[in-house]
């Protein structure tokens, strides 16, 4: 006895599976075109350049050779820095970016610091009050 299906029957019923099996696959992803190569580079990793410092509105870059911040893919950072005529030094600690508000969370320093600065089109801006002073730093990524 032969079978109820011919190879044309086969053939569309595998043209009707493959199709609905692609657009249940398209159904499960976002729109494409919503999303652009920044979304998914992280385009906040890198290394920033200190272009501010302010201690208590007294410019103080002058007494640094340079001060570099780095983010790095692993949720840590590093703090290069080194004051004029001194050693090079530097500082970790942790950090979290936050999409929706573009802002970075910074904990290091011993638990000393756990703070949100905003990160904007590669601007990095740090106000720290400590008592009476206040700091204040600007970064621009490299």
């Amino acid at each position: 006895m032969k079978s109820a299906h011919t190879p044309f029957m086969k053939r569309n019923v595998f043209k009707s599976s493959l199709l609905v099996g692609l657009f249940s696959l398209l159904a499960c992803f976002p729109k494409l075109d919503e999303y652009t190569l920044k979304d998914v580079t992280k385009p906040y990793l890198g290394v920033y350049e200190c272009t501010e410092v302010k201690w208590n509105r007294e410019d103080r870059l002058d007494d640094f050779s340079y001060i570099h911040l780095e983010l790095k893919e692993n949720g840590k950072f590093t703090l290069y820095y080194q004051e004029k005529g001194g050693k090079k030094k530097k500082e970790e600690g942790e950090y979290t970016y936050d999409k929706a508000k573009q802002a970075v969370v910074l904990s290091g320093w011993g638990g000393k610091l756990k703070r949100e600065f905003p990160l904007k089109e590669g601007a990095l801006t740090l106000n720290i009050h400590w008592g009476n002073n206040r700091l204040n730093m600007k970064f621009k990524q490299k």
